[in-house]
């Protein structure tokens, strides 16, 4: 089953590519305010056992990387979609 997304755009640009067997996102955070809201995101992850879950990178100007295995890919995209990142889920 396929997900489909909307972005909310006040908040976030965000690209989605496949890597191998994983998922990478190239996430920019359109205000410092919204840092805390990834910040929710990767600590969820943190939280867990699984360590090779997803792994982020932070770099200059609000931007991040996440690499995300693909049997997190949906947990993941809920979990921006509770931080307001995604304005809508859905599995088609």
């Amino acid at each position: 089953m396929k997900i489909e997304y909307k972005l909310n755009e006040k908040l976030i640009e965000l690209t989605e590519k496949k890597n191998g067997d994983d998922f990478e996102f190239s996430i920019t955070l359109l205000s410092k305010e919204q840092k805390k809201g990834i910040e929710k995101v990767r600590q969820y992850f943190d939280d867990n056992k699984v360590l090779t879950d997803i792994h982020f990178y932070i770099h200059a100007n609000n931007r991040y990387q996440v690499i995300v295995r693909n049997d997190f890919y949906n947990e993941f995209l809920i979990q921006l979609f509770k931080e307001q990142f995604l304005l809508e889920v859905k599995w088609v």
